[in-house]
């Protein structure tokens, strides 16, 4: 068989797939990105411009500066975390900032897409068994992960602020970001603490009567 035929036999198969509606692509489907963070706030207005612009921030895009600017990892680490190519991380990492920077120039509006259905929670508790009396420097630490506000897997673990007698403030930071945690939710939590949780991404939740049943309705 010679190369013309060849040819006219392909040609031949893709009439018959236009025919019955088949469609033929050549591009790579999307990979699917790791999503750590949970974005708490996904709309941003301005007061002062009338500007009725919205500048789209996709989650990826979100993920990427919280891995860089956030977390502070560097390129290549941020890429292995969100299981992506260096340069696709790259290319995420500039997008995001493009945007982010026209949003301040222009005054335009922000929001954020948000994909991740699932969470993880961590909650002080004085008890292993249960939680209660809900602070900072209690004996252990409940960690819940939440998929479409279901409980889908719990840890408890000792605080390492009660066994160090450490200030909160130094230690729960990097342990809610080694734990990958998206929210933090206590009966009490001090400026200091709340600071340095949110310089890591992580969002802290003051709130009383906090128990296993309306965790999922906490961070709502």
């Amino acid at each position: 068989m010679n190369i013309c035929q060849k040819y006219s036999i392909f040609m031949v198969i893709c009439q018959v797939f236009l025919n019955y509606g088949i469609i033929i692509t050549m591009g790579r489907e999307k990979l699917k990105r790791k999503l750590q963070f949970k974005p708490r706030c996904k709309t941003f207005t301005t007061t002062e411009c009338n500007n009725e612009e919205v500048i789209h921030l996709l989650h990826e895009e979100m993920e990427s500066l919280y891995l860089m600017d956030a977390k502070e990892l560097y390129q290549a680490d941020a890429a292995k975390e969100m299981e992506v190519s260096r340069p696709t991380f790259a290319r995420i990492l500039k997008s995001a900032r493009q945007k982010i920077t026209m949003m301040l120039i222009t005054g335009a509006n922000l929001k954020i897409e948000d994909k991740k259905d699932d969470f993880i929670v961590m909650i002080p508790s004085e008890e292993k068994s249960k939680i209660n009396n809900s602070i900072p420097i209690a004996q252990y630490l409940h960690i819940y992960e939440i998929q479409k506000n279901k409980i889908i897997r719990k840890e408890i673990i000792e605080n390492p602020v009660f066994q160090q007698k450490s200030r909160p403030g130094q230690i729960l930071p990097a342990l809610c970001n080694q734990k990958s945690i998206n929210f933090f939710i206590a009966e009490v939590v001090g400026e200091g603490l709340k600071s340095a949780l949110l310089s890591k991404g992580i969002y802290s939740y003051p709130t009383k009567n906090i128990s296993e049943e309306n965790i999922c309705t906490l961070v709502k």
